[in-house]
């Protein structure tokens, strides 16, 4: 007959060796490269990002193995989140986006959003605005609001993501009217304006500064506060339009991967977000690398979601009309 006892004891031992076998498991992680999924082509912001700090982590061997970084383009990024959300969760795929993982969904594009996901941190972040070309009738920002009431302004985006959704909520608090054109990813946007096939469109702070000889210039930024680079081109806030917006470079993997691995990956993130090299060379690029946790991360994607449901409805309610 089995007691009580005996059977204890041997629940206590069952469960010690499945711990034990978790600990081999993982303590060993990775044991072979972690794939990188970017859903960019090679050379934008976020493949920059990626590449930066994977190069950090294998140079100071912050890992046993290397980050490679694939790049996977096409359907608003839509493509590679779908393949990290479906891979195993076993560590050895993740990813770095942006908040497009809200707004794709609040579009209708994809069913699912950034709770589809595990959030490791964001290693930083870059700031954007609102820009115009050489061809443009939108010279500054006072330009705006009297232009679209003569017909409603060309702006460059690509569906669904960020930089469709953020001048969407700008519109709806300033009543300026805009017309948007799909136009793509970042240069596809950036060759539209500056071509004059469309007249504004959503760029970031390092944009402005590359393409500043071809008559890209800012109009707005969505920041707290003016930007160094740019002294001269106010802030939505101070139009008193309070809207706020950057690109927060976000890496993600699988939802149910193991929070052993997770820790490991958010460790060696913060530390190469966090080194020097790696400070100073985004602040070249106007970009800002600071670590931030994923709690803080996720009640951000939940704001930015709360904020643009509603606008995105109205604008579905409008059409209907």
């Amino acid at each position: 007959m089995t007691t009580p006892c005996f059977t204890l004891n041997r629940a206590i031992r069952t469960i010690a060796g499945i711990f034990a076998l978790i600990a081999t498991a993982f303590g060993n992680y990775p044991e072979r490269p972690i794939k990188v999924i970017v859903p960019t082509d090679p050379g934008g912001s976020i493949d920059t990002v990626a590449r930066t700090l994977a190069r950090v982590i294998e140079e100071n061997d912050l890992l046993s193995k290397k980050m490679v970084i694939v790049n996977q383009p096409g359907a608003g990024g839509t493509i590679a989140t779908r393949r990290i959300k479906d891979s195993p969760n076993d560590g050895y795929t993740i990813g770095l986006w942006h908040q497009g993982l809200v707004t794709s969904k609040a579009m209708g594009i994809v069913d699912y959003d950034h709770t589809a996901f595990e959030i490791l941190c964001s290693s930083g972040y870059s700031e954007v605005g609102i820009g115009t070309g050489p061809k443009s009738r939108i010279k500054s920002y006072d330009d705006l609001l009297p232009e679209s009431k003569r017909s409603p302004i060309k702006f460059s985006t690509n569906i669904g993501l960020p930089v469709h959704v953020a001048p969407m909520i700008f519109a709806e608090e300033s009543g300026v009217s805009f017309r948007f054109i799909q136009a793509g990813g970042g240069s596809q946007r950036l060759a539209s304006v500056i071509g004059g096939h469309t007249e504004l469109g959503v760029f970031s702070s390092l944009d402005f500064s590359n393409f500043k000889d071809a008559g890209i210039r800012p109009i707005l930024f969505f920041t707290e506060a003016r930007i160094d680079l740019f002294p001269d081109t106010p802030t939505a806030l101070e139009k008193g339009i309070d809207f706020q917006y950057r690109t927060q470079y976000l890496w993600i993997a699988p939802k149910g991967t193991h929070p052993d691995i997770l820790d490991t990956l958010k460790i060696v993130l913060k530390e190469a977000a966090e080194n020097p090299k790696t400070v100073s060379y985004f602040e070249t690029l106007g970009m800002i690398s600071r670590f931030e946790q994923s709690e803080v991360i996720q009640t951000a994607l939940n704001k930015i979601r709360d904020r643009a449901i509603p606008v995105i409805e109205q604008m579905r309610n409008d059409r209907q009309k």
